[in-house]
């Protein structure tokens, strides 16, 4: 006798609930899991349905005779009424084109948002000639370019030759052609800005997710040294910057966010407007102390600092997206090297540049206390020859020792209180699970007791 056989895949259909499964003809074009959902759900319309349809006559009407309710009955059942499952299979079975419609509307819709937001780059361009060009130029681009961010097969050097080469020639249009004669000169930037806003607004993560995965090491690497270097504070630094002062806590903080921002943003402008607010928050902070003449020499070290306190996310892939794919004025670039370089030196940093001993340095970055070293601040001056100095020095290595060693041996006292009490209620439980499984042992002590007793009666 031969079975019937369900062939999930017999047509090549979706199901219509566009789940993703096949679906079958026995269901009603929907996949099992779906039609056991649209008909469980459907069947409790149709009972709710049946339980309305079948409620009681009111009292005041006459009871009907047995023909006439037969005949009522059968003329009940010959009135069509609209069946609730097929209803709700029919509004399923539409919900796949409706999905996708409204889906593709929505798309739309952002996309013209997008698009618009994009556009307000360009309202500086005089000529509607010169507008029409540049978009169109940018469309061309932006279509080839997406095409190959959605090929994994395309390597990150071809797409950063690529972008690379459009906004060479981009730039070389504009300062060749006729149509861009009496356009104002900042436009090669508002330019710029609206290709990136394009570009990046589809395809950023199929760039960067590229360039993460290539520097995933050294993301994690300098992660991982920043996290070492927590202790660093600015005075080993040579930064001038103090925390505990309200006017350099609150622009720390900032500069802070702001480099942890960076790789929030999208946009290759995006992320180097975090670096400037980041500067610009340093420099609030320099600028308040008093004496204080911004230069390299000063900035650097309160970057560096900053950097340590915020420990941004994928940082190394952050500085290698901006370095293949923004366009950075002669500012930005500074900075952009600025942080580059803090990078670099974190990287590098040994105890010399902290002005540490190898041995305290290698009990910071192994989390153990280090006694005063040449750093504080007190014993920089050169008063070796100043007896009454140098046993100041001697009381005050002396004092830290006892304070160290006194507070070791507070640990080492609430460890072992800790020790011995775990100890004795071990044994008691012991003595307890003992008696509880043996429990003639509770009477040795009594015997023993008596024992001793008929000895001394013996002796007397």
């Amino acid at each position: 006798m031969s079975k019937e056989t369900i062939n999930t895949r017999s047509d090549g259909q979706f199901c219509r609930n566009a789940c993703g499964f096949y679906g079958n003809k026995i269901w009603d074009g929907f996949c099992s899991k779906c039609y056991r959902e649209v008909y469980q759900q459907a069947k409790q319309i149709q009972e709710a349905y049946d339980g309305k349809s079948n409620t009681s006559i009111p009292e005041s009407n006459p009871p009907l005779s047995p023909s006439t309710s037969s005949s009522h009955e059968k003329r009940r059942s010959n009135i069509t009424m609209p069946n609730p499952i097929r209803q709700m299979v029919h509004r399923a079975g539409n919900l796949r084109s409706s999905s996708s419609s409204v889906i593709s509307a929505l798309l739309n819709d952002e996309q013209t948002i997008e698009n618009e937001s994009a556009s307000k780059y360009l309202e500086i361009i005089i000529a509607d000639d010169a507008r029409s060009d540049i978009k169109s130029q940018v469309k061309t681009f932006a279509n080839n370019f997406h095409k190959k961010c959605s090929n994994k097969n395309i390597h990150l050097d071809t797409l950063i030759q690529e972008y690379s080469t459009f906004t060479d020639i981009i730039k070389k249009r504009i300062q060749t052609n006729s149509i861009y004669r009496e356009e104002n000169e900042d436009l090669i930037h508002r330019v710029r800005d609206y290709v990136e806003s394009i570009l990046f607004s589809t395809d950023y993560l199929s760039v960067f997710d590229r360039i993460a995965i290539v520097c995933e090491e050294q993301d994690l690497s300098v992660q991982n040294r920043i996290s070492s270097l927590h202790w660093v504070t600015p005075t080993m630094l040579d930064a001038v910057l103090n925390e505990d002062v309200s006017d350099h806590r609150e622009p720390m903080y900032k500069a802070v966010n702001a480099l942890i921002e960076l790789d929030a943003k999208t946009t290759p402008q995006g992320k180097i407007h975090s670096i400037m607010e980041c500067k610009s928050f340093i420099e609030q902070v320099l600028q308040s102390t008093s004496g204080i003449t911004i230069n390299a020499d000063c900035f650097l070290p309160a970057l560096i600092y900053v950097v340590l306190k915020a420990k941004p996310p994928r940082l190394y892939s952050n500085i290698q997206f901006l370095s293949h794919f923004s366009q950075p004025n002669g500012e930005q670039l500074y900075y952009l090297a600025n942080l580059d370089s803090a990078v670099r030196f974190i990287g590098l940093l040994q105890a010399e540049h902290l002005g540490l001993s190898s041995n305290d340095f290698s009990l910071y970055m192994r989390g153990e206390p280090v006694l005063p070293s040449s750093f504080v601040s007190l014993f920089d001056y050169s008063f070796e020859n100043n007896s009454n100095i140098q046993q100041l020095r001697n009381m005050y290595i002396q004092c830290d020792e006892i304070e160290h060693n006194s507070q070791k041996f507070h640990e080492n006292m609430t460890d072992f209180n800790q020790h011995l009490v775990q100890s004795v209620t071990d044994i008691n439980e012991l003595f307890n699970d003992s008696y509880t499984r043996f429990s003639y042992f509770e009477q040795i002590p009594a015997l023993i007791q008596l024992e001793n007793i008929d000895k001394k009666d013996t002796d007397l």
